[in-house]
């Protein structure tokens, strides 16, 4: 059974360069056989993975030519993006048809999310401090708790490796009075490796609503700082650190005045790892998490929505024999809210503004030679609902030396927000303490064609979701949801050519009235192609879309549309390249959330500075 020692979080802190190249292959095997770490806490690759796994490494972030983070995912297999505008406003990114808040993100191995809404601040994520990202389509609840029942989505920031310090650097502007400029540093000795970076974006943006507030565009700026550093001792002992925090403003209509919002992004995460016994080793882990929005309108404070969130986590990896792996571990978090909307709570206050969860799990796989089994088990103990217990099996059969088929079934549940329990009274919404959590059951089918310089992934699923949250004046659990869907994913890497292409289809509906659920669009697909000419390449993005609906009334149609982009590079020497990508060329008007407008044609320029070793 191939797998590294300790686990996902432990990987994704201070190992990046298992996930740059796997031991034992080649350059181009590498590339299509990542190594991923977020499907059970296990460092394996996607073809051993027996879930649907998407990899985005740092090459192809860099080949992408990213604005935003969601320019990375949308598109891809089983993943829909909805915004209210561009460049840091409100983003919705949902797995498999479920809702953004069924969607889990990771930093790092940080829990990451707004405990008053629920769901995550993707817009926030500065795509030049990501390393890496993973994407697990499907329940994780089992491994990771709440939030995880369309799948875990984790980021992963830059990190350093053995060798003297390399600084890399770059400078951009673009479209929208757009410009950014980071710098930053990496190395390692032969017992620490280290990275730290600072970044920054500024965008006048677009206006993002025609009829609401001013016709001025609406702006986003963003800083964030990334550092990490790994110390091992003698003894075995390695110790680690990372941080991601990003700070900024980002403007939205409302009044005529100056309306924006002030944020802070930060994922914290520090701990050890070491060998208890030649086949058991262990880690404990702290962490700290950081979701604020402090709101202003016309320039004066209106609202304030805070969540910190405090971790802790131990995790073992204990191989039973040569064939059989248990992970096992505890964790226990802290959930706490600082809010003050004076305007809209006229002075109430939530009946609540803390609580705690602890949990136990469980992973166990069993090697069978070309059979591979998974089970995993976690109770949840929560300080508002109780107990809450969940469970996955798989299998996975070898079929060929190509081609591995996958089954699976698991259970998922969504803890009620502290909107949806504590919310105060304010006449027209109030929360509703006797909320029990959303609970799904997912079956799924699979296969993986993986050749030297190609692959393919296609998989089927169905996704039952009993007791939706949902409801005004207060939230009940009265809504049932089935998804269906079909995902294929593929691509090769051969000679100067480089291609990725995803297809989703999806029948999502609501049981109690036969609609479609919102912002869902029946078909998706995205087609990159890149193509190298030596210190030049050129490429392109074709992103497809099918119409979908903006409520759950069906009533507001959201049109369908597909957009291109297109991008190139030199190389000037080794060690500088200049990029230039040209967005929505062909200049679409359309929406993924009624009323917001989305950027046309845009141009883009970039200097990247990269020392060599």
């Amino acid at each position: 059974m191939k797998r590294s020692i300790l686990s996902a979080a432990i990987v994704a802190a201070v190992s990046p360069a298992v996930a740059d190249e796997a031991p034992g292959t080649s350059p181009d095997s590498a590339t299509l056989e990542p190594v991923q770490v977020t499907a059970t806490r296990l460092s394996q690759t996607v073809d051993e993975a027996l879930a649907s796994v998407t990899v985005i490494d740092r090459e192809e972030i860099e080949r992408l030519q990213p604005r935003q983070f969601t320019d990375l995912v949308e598109g891809r297999a089983g993943v829909s993006v909805s915004s209210a505008g561009p460049f840091g406003k409100q983003s919705s990114v949902r797995l498999r048809g479920t809702e953004s808040d069924h969607h889990l993100m990771l930093i790092d191995g940080v829990r990451m999310g707004s405990a008053t809404t629920g769901g995550a601040s993707w817009q926030f994520l500065p795509p030049e401090e990501i390393d890496r990202v993973e994407i697990v389509r499907g329940p994780r609840t089992s491994i990771y708790g709440s939030d995880a029942i369309g799948g875990v989505t984790q980021v992963f920031s830059r990190a350093g490796r053995e060798g003297p310090p390399r600084v890399n650097a770059f400078l951009g502007a673009g479209s929208f009075s757009t410009w950014e400029a980071g710098i930053g540093v990496a190395g390692g000795t032969g017992r620490t490796d280290y990275s730290l970076s600072v970044s920054m974006f500024d965008t006048e943006g677009i206006d993002v609503q025609d009829d609401v507030g001013d016709d001025d565009p609406d702006g986003y700026d963003n800083t964030s700082l990334a550092g990490k550093v790994a110390h091992r001792l003698d003894n075995g002992i390695e110790l680690f650190g990372n941080v991601l925090y990003s700070e900024g403003e980002s403007e939205f209509d409302s009044t005529e005045g100056d309306d924006y919002t002030d944020f802070v992004h930060a994922a914290i995460r520090a701990g050890f790892r070491m060998p208890v016994t030649s086949r058991w080793d262990t880690e404990i882990s702290v962490s700290h998490s950081r979701d604020e929005n402090d709101r202003y309108i016309d320039g004066n404070f209106s609202s304030q929505y805070d969540t910190r969130r405090d971790s802790v986590d131990w995790l073992n990896e204990i191989a039973l024999t040569d064939r059989l792996l248990l992970t096992a571990g505890l964790d226990a978090r802290e959930d706490r809210i600082d809010v003050d909307d004076p305007d809209f709570l006229g002075g109430e206050e939530y009946e609540e503004t803390s609580r705690y969860n602890v949990a136990a799990y469980a992973l166990i796989q069993a090697d069978l030679g070309n059979h591979l089994l998974e089970g995993s088990l976690r109770h949840d103990d929560n300080e508002h609902f109780g107990d809450e217990t969940t469970g996955q099996v798989a299998w996975g059969l070898q079929a060929t030396d190509a081609l591995r088929l996958r089954a699976s079934y698991g259970t998922a549940f969504k803890a009620p927000t502290f909107n949806d329990l504590y919310h105060p009274d304010v006449g027209f919404f109030r929360g509703n303490p006797d909320l029990v959590p959303e609970e799904s059951e997912t079956f799924e089918l699979g296969a993986r064609y993986s050749a030297s310089l190609a692959y393919v992934d296609v998989a089927v699923f169905e996704t039952r979701v009993d007791d939706l949250i949902t409801g005004f004046p207060m939230p009940e659990n009265v809504d049932e949801a089935r998804i269906r869907g079909l995902e294929l994913e593929g691509g090769h890497d051969l000679g100067p050519w480089n291609s990725r292409v995803s297809l989703t289809l999806l029948d999502a509906e609501d049981r109690d009235t036969g609609n479609e659920l919102a912002r869902r669009a029946p078909v998706s697909a995205r087609f990159d192609l890149d193509r190298q000419f030596g210190d030049f390449s050129v490429g392109g993005t074709i992103l497809a879309r099918s119409r979908s609906y903006d409520r759950g009334d069906n009533e507001t149609r959201l049109s369908g549309y597909g957009t291109m982009n297109l991008r190139a590079a030199y190389a000037l020497d080794p060690e500088w390249t200049v990029e230039g990508s040209l967005t929505n060329v062909f200049d679409r008007d359309y929406e993924t959330q009624a009323g917001y407008n989305n950027p046309g044609r845009a141009a883009f320029v970039k200097l990247r500075y990269q020392q060599q070793r």
